[in-house]
């Protein structure tokens, strides 16, 4: 049994007895994997804040695709559907290998760290947590591989959420319309 191994079998096993241990972090190199990479269902958005989920208030859906960009960085690439509009954009993640699983992302520096969704008992799931510490927004992205979401998915990740105690602003998307194509994948 590797190392790694053990410590993610400690860590089951102290999940269990310590509900509230924090997610663990995905490394690049673990994202850069077929279980990482490809499509994902946007659920919805955690965060201490009303404004820092506002903007994604308008958004009815959303699909993105995870995949490896060249010289060291991660794209998140989505189509959202908000009001009765496609809109296709583009997250890039930097990876610096020195602070790996923390990523930057973006010209402004923004903070990304990619999380286990089995930490919200959700294998098909991926949580993305953002900060903007030049204005303090906290934004924790849930998304899952199946289009379809469980009314228990979403209480798992508001119950996870709440651990933090100062988590509990919650926008989970309504997906009344159609997905959108992502561009250039499909």
């Amino acid at each position: 049994m590797t190392f790694l191994k053990l410590v993610g079998l400690i860590y089951t096993v102290a999940q269990v007895l310590m509900p509230c241990l924090p997610p663990v972090p995905l490394s690049s190199e673990v994202l850069f994997t077929d279980q990482y990479l490809g499509k994902w269902y946007y659920i919805g958005v955690a965060s201490w804040d009303d404004e820092d989920i506002e903007s994604y208030k308008a958004v009815d859906n959303s699909v993105v695709e995870l995949k490896k960009g060249e010289n060291n960085t991660l794209i998140m690439a989505g189509a959202l559907h908000q009001e009765d509009q496609c809109i296709n954009v583009a997250w890039t993640y930097h990876v610096d290998p020195d602070l790996d699983p923390v990523m930057t992302e973006g010209l402004a520096e923004n903070i990304g760290v990619f999380l286990d969704g089995k930490w919200i008992k959700c294998p098909t799931c991926l949580i993305v947590a953002k900060l903007h510490p030049s204005n303090g927004f906290l934004r924790v992205m849930l998304f899952d591989r199946n289009e379809k979401t469980s009314a228990d998915l979403v209480k798992k990740f508001k119950s996870k959420m709440g651990c933090f105690f100062v988590i509990d602003r919650f926008f989970i998307s309504p997906r009344t319309k159609d997905f959108c194509k992502l561009e250039g994948t499909e």
